[in-house]
C-alpha cells in the first residue's frame, strides 16, 4: 500500500543514465499500475524500462473521483508527470494529499527538476526565492528582495525576453536556462543592460530567473 512519485526526463531526448537514479527500475518493476498526467507520455516513459504495464489511469480522472481503491487494497502504484517531478509545478499534489488522508504510505524517488537545475546553474544567490509559476501576461515583475522563478510556454519565449528587457531596470539580473539536461542546454545570466547579443530561445523549454536590484 504505497504511492511512489516517479521522476521523468525533462525531454524525451535527455540521457536517462544521467537523469534516473540507480534503483528506479527496481521500483518501477515492482508496481501494479500508474497514475499518469498523459497516457501517451507515460507509455514513452515506460519504454525506458523495457515493458508496458496494462494499468495506466489518468491522474485527473482519479483526483476527481478521489478513487484510491487499488492502493487501499494493498497495491503499489506510481505517479508519472509528463516531464520532471510530480507535484513540482506539475499534477499530483491532490493525489498525495488524498493518499495521506487515507493513511497510505507515499515515497518520492529523486530526479530532474527544471526549476531546481536552473537555480543551481544560474549562479544567483538562492537562499530566498519564490516560484511564481507562469510569467504574468503584462510582464510586470514585482520588485522583491528575493529571487523570482518563472516558467513560460516555449512558443512565447522570444516575446517574453523582449518584454522583460524593455521593462526591467538595467541593473536587474535576468537568467534564462533552456533545454536543460540536453546537449543543446544553454544558461545565460546577465544584468539587463548587458543583454545586447542573445541566444534565440524560441520554442525551447526554459526557466526564467529574475533578481531585481
Amino acid at each position: 500500500m504505497t504511492l511512489y512519485l516517479l521522476p521523468n526526463l525533462l525531454h524525451p531526448e535527455a540521457n536517462p543514465n544521467l537523469s534516473f537514479v540507480r534503483g528506479l527500475k527496481e521500483v518501477v518493476d515492482s508496481l501494479d499500475g500508474f497514475f499518469v498526467e498523459t497516457p501517451k507520455e507515460a507509455r514513452v516513459y515506460l519504454k525506458h524500462f523495457d515493458f508496458d504495464k496494462l494499468k495506466i489511469k489518468p491522474m485527473e480522472e482519479i483526483q476527481e473521483k478521489n478513487d484510491l481503491s487499488p492502493l487501499v487494497r494493498g497495491e503499489k502504484w506510481g505517479v508519472i508527470s509528463d516531464a520532471g517531478l510530480p507535484c513540482i509545478a506539475d499534477p499530483g499534489a491532490k493525489l498525495v494529499r488524498a493518499a495521506r488522508e487515507k493513511g497510505i504510505d507515499v515515497q518520492a524517488i529523486p530526479g530532474p527538476s527544471s526549476i531546481f537545475l536552473a537555480l543551481m546553474l544560474a549562479g544567483l544567490e538562492s537562499q530566498s526565492f519564490i516560484f511564481q509559476g507562469y510569467m504574468p501576461r503584462d510582464h510586470k515583475i514585482e520588485r522583491l528582495s528575493y529571487l523570482q522563478v518563472f516558467i513560460e510556454t516555449p512558443y512565447n519565449n522570444e516575446k517574453t525576453v523582449e518584454k522583460l528587457l524593455s521593462t526591467l531596470h538595467p541593473e536587474d539580473t535576468l537568467s534564462i536556462a533552456s533545454d536543460l539536461t540536453l546537449p543543446s542546454q544553454v544558461v545565460v545570466t546577465k544584468k539587463v543592460k548587458d543583454w545586447k547579443e542573445r541566444k534565440n530561445f524560441h520554442k525551447k523549454p526554459a526557466i526564467f530567473l529574475i533578481k531585481t536590484r
